[in-house]
């Protein structure tokens, strides 16, 4: 059986990873798509490609590709993977999924039995996360009662388009927030929100968009979650995926993975710090994860994460820019 051919529109710094991934889980990427020409020609000069591409619909009409990474600015996601689902061609849709919740649902509604969006929520793919769910799943945590995750970056913060709230579609939570919004909704199993109540600002640099977002969300299972996201910031928690987990028999959080037991010393699975190496395998865990739904399509292979799961983020995000402007609580129905 031959590899998948894959391609990849955008060509920025994240699609080295996927680059990378897409080698060590045997498919070949075949072809890129970005409006600037330069870095559509060093990314295809370093994994040897040639196809390159200054829109994709011109991609699309010489075919020969198996699925689609889009990987590009926030306000292009939409459209560019429902033009890609409507050729019939499976996504890796980078996080966040759309502009809104809005948006994300038209995404979805573009979805064949053939042609499926799987959601670039790299953290689940974490080792440490995924460690942690376990010790949620399997009840050595008791009754989960709250959890808190924060996805900050200490004395950084991007430029370009994503401070651009015209292509970005918000800052840091927008950027960050929903990799912490994510990740605490798999560890306890992917609920679904009743609340939400955020407050964001700028108070980090001259943006015009937030550089901090701090949210409570109150899940249907009772529990609450707390998220910190920011840009700038003199102090990070811990690296992206920092996630803690209080439960009604025991404690346990990523970097570093801990778990503690009441009347017991501290158990250190993993260490604190975040390796690039370790970065890496996520991309490459995520990868396989697709590749695996390229292969089992005619079977009607679910991804996971999926369509709904993006919509839950965005769902989550748009209530947190409305109750951060409103000053109120948000409540959410379920199908909202």
């Amino acid at each position: 059986m031959s590899a998948p051919r894959l391609a990849i529109a955008g060509t920025g710094y994240i699609a080295d990873y996927h680059a990378r991934a897409i080698a060590a889980g045997g498919g070949e990427l075949v072809a890129a798509v970005n409006h600037r020409a330069e870095s559509l020609a060093a990314l295809s000069e370093r994994y040897g490609f040639h196809r390159r591409y200054l829109d994709l619909d011109r991609l699309l009409a010489d075919g020969e590709v198996d699925a689609l990474i889009v990987a590009t600015p926030n306000a292009m996601h939409a459209r560019q993977t429902v033009t890609a689902l409507e050729a019939g061609l499976p996504v890796l849709l980078e996080k966040p999924m759309a502009m809104t919740a809005a948006e994300a649902r038209a995404v979805a509604a573009a979805e064949s039995p053939r042609a499926r969006v799987t959601l670039a929520h790299c953290l689940r793919f974490d080792e440490q996360v995924r460690w942690l769910r376990d010790l949620v799943r399997d009840g050595t945590l008791g009754r989960p009662v709250h959890t808190t995750a924060y996805a900050v970056h200490a004395g950084f913060g991007p430029g370009g388009w994503f401070t651009d709230p015209a292509l970005s579609g918000g800052g840091a939570l927008m950027d960050l927030g929903v990799h912490a919004i994510d990740a605490s909704r798999y560890v306890l199993g992917d609920p679904q929100p009743v609340s939400v109540t955020a407050h964001c600002g700028t108070h980090y640099r001259d943006l015009r968009v937030d550089d901090t977002a701090i949210l409570t969300i109150v899940w249907d299972n009772g529990v609450t979650s707390g998220v910190e996201a920011g840009w700038w910031h003199p102090y990070a928690p811990g690296p992206s995926g920092s996630v803690h987990v209080c439960g009604t028999e025991a404690y346990a959080q990523t970097f570093p993975g801990t778990l503690v037991r009441a009347g017991a010393e501290p158990v250190r699975k993993f260490p604190a710090e975040l390796s690039e190496q370790a970065i890496q395998r996520r991309y490459d865990a995520q990868m396989r994860a697709f590749l695996g739904t390229l292969a089992g399509a005619g079977a009607g292979a679910e991804p996971a994460p999926g369509a709904a799961d993006g919509i839950t983020s965005m769902r989550i995000i748009d209530a947190a820019y409305q109750s951060a402007s409103s000053g109120q609580t948000v409540h959410l129905g379920r199908n909202q």
